[in-house]
């Protein structure tokens, strides 16, 4: 599910200028690691909720990156 996610993310992306990548990463991130970061206790709209879905997303990243069918390997 969250291949696919981040296919149809990177997919949009390339159509996009900088300002609407930021957008849709945002968007991506609030949607796929609010509601867990939420269900953790953080409360929305605060520095501890966006502390926490930048990070779940970072870990996301670096993982699939580190994968290897990731980012870049051959």
């Amino acid at each position: 599910m969250r291949i696919t996610a981040m296919a149809l993310l990177l997919s949009l992306a390339a159509c996009a200028t900088p300002e609407q990548y930021v957008e849709q990463t945002l968007a991506y991130i609030a949607e796929n690691y609010g509601p867990l970061c939420a269900k953790l206790g953080y409360q929305p709209d605060t520095e501890g909720y966006r502390n926490c879905m930048v990070s779940m997303y970072n870990t996301d990243q670096t993982r699939f990156n580190n994968a290897p069918w990731g980012r870049f390997r051959r």
